[in-house]
């Protein structure tokens, strides 16, 4: 696990259930989504682009690392910094040992 001065953000996990939409489909009901904080998460920016064509939006990107054990997927939402972002990307990385091993989360937002 990455510890120390740099895993020291809280990000917050956003999950909602999957409930039946009425037509035989399942989808996110987000407005029963339940938050938990994740603590001990280190943060780095990953960029952004833009919508040239329209020229109306924007998206910014960060790279998390955090505990390898971290209760977070692809399907959930998080909340960084008091912005609700996507999560675009889990994946784990394990290591040699546990102090070394991490989970790695992309989160995504647009503006615009």
């Amino acid at each position: 696990m990455i510890g120390g001065v740099v895993a020291r953000h809280t990000l917050t996990r956003r999950r909602a259930p999957l409930v039946d939409d009425g037509r035989g489909n399942k989808s996110r009901d987000w407005a029963v989504a339940v938050d938990v904080d994740l603590p001990g998460w280190a943060v780095d920016e990953a960029g952004g682009a833009e919508d040239t064509t329209n020229r109306d939006g924007s998206s910014i990107s960060y790279i998390l690392r955090g505990p390898f054990t971290a209760d977070i997927e692809a399907t959930d939402r998080a909340v960084l910094f008091g912005e609700v972002f996507e999560v675009t990307g889990v994946g784990r990385q394990p290591g040699p040992s546990a102090l070394t091993s991490h989970t790695v989360v992309r989160l995504t937002r647009w503006k615009g």
